[in-house]
């Protein structure tokens, strides 16, 4: 199923916002098992909009559109549409209507003319309801192709997607094999692609498709010409993930932290914190996970010398001008034995280093952490030296923290992100 994307606002073309909205609904297409043919930018204005819907339509058997839905006078979506399918006249919808209406009443604002504009649709349309905001979708035949428009704000979109959209693309697209994820942590985009070398060939079905973002590589397993079974799919997952072992994530897991989570509950263990310069950044990457409750006990954001030595006994000899320095094996140690300790957990993890853009020396510049681990086996410490701005080098950082507690648990020695071993 072929399918085209357009975003309509002003805003979008002149850069004043990210068009997040369009990267949502690719991604989403595709594991739906549709293919994006195309995707376009329009201005707020009603003959533009018109002529994209027009040019995009006739080329796709879906178009999908986000934005100017909304009450204001720039939001024109709905009187392009009507142009196209009936002679630019629009009809109120009385169940749209008294859902506004409804609305600005549980709000205790008025029911202004213009918060009603969102209940006006063309005739030949349908309304989509929006269980996040005020203004519904639209659905409509245009030709040969189905249109649905959706709301500008992301959370409206996303939510109006999932209900309405997502069901009619996975119905009309019957046996088509949806695509298959594989995450991986802690390596290259470059060494996957060696460890995977001739999969990779884009003539092999299934076929691999490889990215890095937000941290991961990922590895697309599809189907571009419906040749494929969703059981080859997934068996051609399973081969890749075990060839990046032991940087892949787990089937089901979307982030490290997440990885480290399934860990934790596996070894029925839980873990503590204690960090200096990436401030608080590994206890909040825990917690992102739901459910985390259940192992992650909490922990200490100990920036000062005085903070180590009175919150985790971290001993003063270690901080002062004669001992290691706060960016060192022995307090990194010291820190992870005093969380474990007053914590209780079963794992205390410790971090501590220079994240620039000052702060460095030629034994330590910018980009050099200390993290320290201690549980039933002992106490230990890896020293990495992380690329980039403070900001990169603090995330660098907890990643390869989060990536040690991982491989603890299960038993895997391997190199960290970034580590010096020398």
């Amino acid at each position: 199923m072929n399918v085209a994307v357009l975003s309509i606002g002003d805003e979008l073309l002149g850069g004043r916002i990210t068009d997040t909205n369009a990267a949502f609904l690719s991604r989403e297409i595709v594991a739906n098992g549709g293919c994006v043919l195309e995707r376009a930018t329009v201005a707020d204005d009603r003959l533009a909009i018109g002529e994209a819907v027009a040019r995009l339509s006739s080329g796709a058997d879906v178009l999908m559109s986000t934005g100017g839905l909304g009450p204001t006078n720039d939001d024109l979506t709905r009187w392009a549409a009507a142009d196209l399918i009936d002679g630019g006249e629009v009809i109120d919808d009385d169940e749209a209507l008294a859902d506004a209406r409804a609305w600005c009443a549980a709000a205790g604002l008025p029911a202004s003319e213009a918060r009603e504009m969102v209940a006006k649709r063309p005739q030949s349309a349908s309304f989509l309801s929006n269980d996040q905001g005020t203004a519904p979708g639209l659905r409509f035949q245009l030709g040969g192709c189905e249109v649905w428009m959706l709301p500008g704000p992301p959370i409206e979109m996303q939510s109006m997607f999932e209900r309405h959209v997502a069901p009619a693309l996975r119905s009309g697209i019957g046996n088509t094999a949806l695509p298959v994820e594989v995450l991986a942590a802690g390596l290259t985009e470059v060494q996957a692609a060696d460890l995977l070398g001739s999969r990779l060939d884009r003539r092999c079905r299934p076929q691999l498709g490889i990215r890095a973002g937000r941290g991961l590589v990922r590895v697309t397993v599809q189907d571009p010409d419906g040749t494929c079974t969703q059981t080859a799919l997934l068996n051609s997952a399973k081969e890749v993930r075990s060839v990046l072992e032991p940087w892949s994530l787990p089937d089901g897991c979307n982030s490290l932290p997440e990885a480290v989570g399934a860990a934790l509950r596996h070894a029925e263990a839980t873990c503590a914190t204690a960090e200096s310069c990436s401030g608080g950044g590994l206890g909040a990457a825990l917690t992102e996970v739901s459910g985390s409750s259940g192992w992650y006990v909490g922990g200490w954001v100990t920036y000062s010398n005085e903070m180590k030595a009175a919150q985790l006994g971290v001993p003063v000899g270690l901080l002062d001008p004669g001992g290691p320095g706060t960016v060192s094996s022995e307090v990194v140690e010291a820190m992870a034995t005093g969380a474990r300790e007053r914590s209780a957990a079963d794992i205390a993890v410790s971090i501590s280093g220079v994240a620039g853009p000052d702060g460095g020396t030629a034994e330590k510049p910018v980009g050099t952490a200390w993290i320290g681990l201690s549980d039933e086996r002992g106490t230990a410490a890896r020293r990495i030296r992380a690329p980039g701005d403070r900001q990169r080098v603090r995330a660098a950082t907890i990643e390869a923290a989060l990536q040690w507690i991982r491989w603890r648990l299960c038993g895997v020695d391997g190199g960290l992100p970034w580590e010096c071993t020398t």
